[in-house]
C-alpha cells in the first residue's frame, strides 16, 4: 500500500476517540503473550497517537491504572510497563460493559439534547489486545450495546471494536471469529460493531495494511472485510 494512501485511510481515525484495552489476565504471561501484547500496544499506539488530537484512552482489564488523553509515546508505554499479568480469569465482557456503559449514556444524553450535532461527542473506536480466551460474555454486552445504537438511530460507525488475538490458540481464534459474524449471522438486521484480527509478527514488522486493518475495523466495514495476508 503505497504511503499517502495510508496516510488518507488512517485519517478516519481524527474523527474518533481511540481507547485501548488491554488483557492482563494471568493467561498473557504464557507462551510469549504480554511480550507480544507489548509489542502490538508499541505499534498501534505509535500510529493513533498521531490521530487522536485529544489523546487516546488505556484501560485493563484487572489493573486500576490507566491513562485518558495521552499523547506522548514516552507516557503510554510507561504505563503499560507498570502492570504485569495477575488474575486467573478473564472478565472482558464486564470491562467492556463499563467502558460502553458510560460512553452509551452520554450518548443518549447528548441525543435527546441535540439528536443532530450529538452536543459534539466523538465516536468512539475501542481496541482490545487478548488472547481471546474471556471467562464471561462479551458477546451480550456488545449486542446490547448495538441494539442501543440502533435505537438511537446513530451513524454505523459511531461505535467499533476491534479485537486484536494475541497468541495462536486455535480455540480462541474460533471465539472472536464467532464473535466477529455472530452480528449478522444470529442477530440479522443489528449493526456490526465488531472485527477480528490476528496480531502475527512471524515475517517481521507488522505490516501497514495490517495495522490499518487494526485500527479502521471495527469502524470501517471496507477494513473489516479484509483478510489478513
Amino acid at each position: 500500500m503505497r504511503k499517502d494512501t495510508q496516510e488518507d485511510a488512517l485519517q478516519m481515525l481524527c474523527r474518533y476517540n481511540t481507547i485501548v484495552l488491554v488483557d492482563d489476565s494471568l493467561s498473557m504471561s504464557q507462551c510469549g503473550r504480554w511480550k507480544q501484547a507489548a509489542q502490538a500496544f508499541a505499534d498501534l499506539a505509535d500510529v493513533a497517537i498521531n490521530y487522536d488530537t485529544d489523546g487516546i484512552d488505556i484501560h485493563f482489564i484487572h489493573s486500576k491504572l490507566s491513562g485518558e488523553n495521552m499523547k506522548g509515546a514516552q507516557e503510554i508505554l510507561s504505563l503499560f510497563d507498570r502492570v504485569s499479568p495477575r488474575e486467573n480469569f478473564t472478565p472482558l465482557g464486564t470491562k467492556l460493559d463499563e467502558l460502553l456503559r458510560a460512553y452509551l449514556a452520554n450518548l443518549e444524553l447528548a441525543h435527546r439534547r441535540d439528536p443532530v450535532g450529538l452536543n459534539g461527542i466523538k465516536p468512539v473506536n475501542i481496541i482490545v489486545i487478548t488472547d481471546g480466551m474471556p471467562s464471561d460474555d462479551p458477546e451480550s454486552i456488545i449486542v446490547q450495546a448495538a441494539r442501543r445504537l440502533d435505537k438511537l438511530n446513530v451513524s454505523p460507525d459511531q461505535v467499533g471494536i476491534q479485537f486484536v488475538q494475541i497468541g495462536n490458540s486455535t480455540e480462541a481464534t474460533e471465539f472472536l471469529m464467532e464473535l466477529d459474524d455472530a452480528m449478522s449471522e444470529r442477530y440479522g438486521t443489528l449493526r456490526d460493531i465488531v472485527d477480528t484480527t490476528p496480531y502475527d509478527l512471524t515475517g517481521g514488522n507488522l505490516p501497514p495494511e495490517t495495522i490499518i486493518k487494526i485500527l479502521l475495523g471495527g469502524v470501517n466495514k471496507r477494513q473489516d472485510r479484509k483478510e489478513v495476508k
